[in-house]
């Protein structure tokens, strides 16, 4: 199965999980879902749009609603998240097409690539959304996480989510404390902040720390998406969040299982 189809069966399995009706007709709007669908909104949109694109759902709109969204009237009631979708594919066999077969545990198969790329990227969503949470909570722009996608991405190739989250909590408390000392008008804050996590980074890095790794928030719940990866999928269960993304991680724990 190629690497798209993979993905998609795991999205589609994903939201039907958080989110199909009991008819399993229909998928609920993003706003009334039974549980997250991804580790943050944007994420949930891309999969959303990409089972659209690839004939897995189609948008459920009422002709009323697309009259107000084609003449603007009253647009932001009947955004994105209130948009439901008819499921056109049949559910039952997409659990199945994701178990890994005792063939696929080589290192050099092309479908436990596949998967080591979408735990890099889940890996890399659940880190952004928790940098964004903790930028908030401490009274900081929750977008400055977006200057530092590639300081995480960076960090995820040489630790766990667990570990990134705590260098994330240091880089924090750095941040706080540059902020009382008035930083340069040249310095950006959000650049500010990946600057912080990428020293971090380098010196856990470079001196060997032993990185416990910070819990994860009770206000950051598992997604649906990362409990269908996590245990149906590869097995990983809870390493999902202590081992580092990578191929080897990956084979070892489809091999144990």
């Amino acid at each position: 199965m190629g690497a798209t189809n993979l993905t998609a069966d795991l999205y589609f399995a994903s939201a039907m999980r958080a989110g199909a009706d009991r008819s399993r007709t229909r998928l609920l709007p993003l706003a009334d879902l039974k549980e997250p669908l991804a580790p943050h909104d944007r994420f949930a949109q891309r999969m959303l749009l990409a089972l659209q694109s690839l004939g897995y759902i189609e948008p459920e709109l009422s002709l009323s609603w697309a009259e107000d969204w084609l003449y603007s009237r009253d647009w932001l009631s009947q955004g994105f998240e209130n948009v439901s979708w008819r499921i056109l594919r049949s559910p039952a066999s997409t659990v199945a097409a994701l178990q890994i077969g005792d063939d696929e545990v080589d290192a050099c198969s092309g479908t436990l690539e596949t998967w080591t790329a979408v735990w890099e990227g889940l890996a890399l969503a659940e880190v952004a959304e928790y940098a964004r949470c903790a930028l908030a909570d401490t009274g900081f722009n929750p977008n400055w996480a977006n200057d530092a996608t590639d300081a995480l991405q960076a960090g995820l190739a040489k630790f766990s989510v667990q570990q990134i989250m705590y260098l994330v909590h240091i880089a924090l408390r750095s941040l706080a404390f540059e902020q009382r000392r008035a930083l340069p008008r040249v310095c950006k804050p959000g650049h500010a902040f990946s600057a912080a996590i990428h020293n971090y980074v380098r010196r856990a890095s470079t001196e060997g720390w032993m990185i416990r790794g910070m819990p994860r928030p009770w206000e950051l719940p598992r997604s649906a998406i990362a409990v269908i990866f996590s245990e149906t999928v590869t097995g990983l269960g809870e390493q999902y969040y202590t081992e580092r993304p990578s191929l080897e991680a990956l084979t070892r724990s489809v091999a144990a299982r």
